[in-house]
């Protein structure tokens, strides 16, 4: 796919979250909280964005940003103090804006696109 536009973006988030076409797409979206995407219909997503984009995954990590299908909260307790492995809920969130710059990059660098404090 060689068109990279915030427009071309905007119509695949469109179509696979299942947006209304007059919903505003906007950057500071989260994929999981304003697009509704969790567990496997992240990873569907995801794997669609990177395929569909021609996106190089790089060190894109699922875990980094999404809870896989029903790791809840009895699953965290199981983990972490049943298993005695070390477990989070919290995730970075992942936001469209996010989206956008690995499209126009080309790649998916963790590093250069987490939201930086400050």
């Amino acid at each position: 796919m060689e068109n990279r536009s915030w427009e071309s973006l905007a119509s695949f988030i469109r179509h696979e979250a299942r947006l209304s076409p007059k919903e505003a797409i906007a950057p500071g979206m989260s994929v999981e909280d304003d697009l509704g995407q969790h567990g496997d219909d992240a990873d569907h997503f995801m794997q669609r964005f990177f395929e569909f984009f021609c996106i190089d995954r790089g060190d894109y990590d699922f875990h980094r940003y999404f809870l896989m299908e029903g790791e809840g909260l009895l699953y965290h307790f199981f983990s972490k103090y049943m298993m005695r492995r070390k477990h989070s809920l919290k995730r970075e969130p992942l936001t469209v804006e996010m989206l956008h710059q690995a499209l126009l990059n080309g790649k998916w660098d963790s590093g250069a696109l987490s939201p930086r404090d400050g």
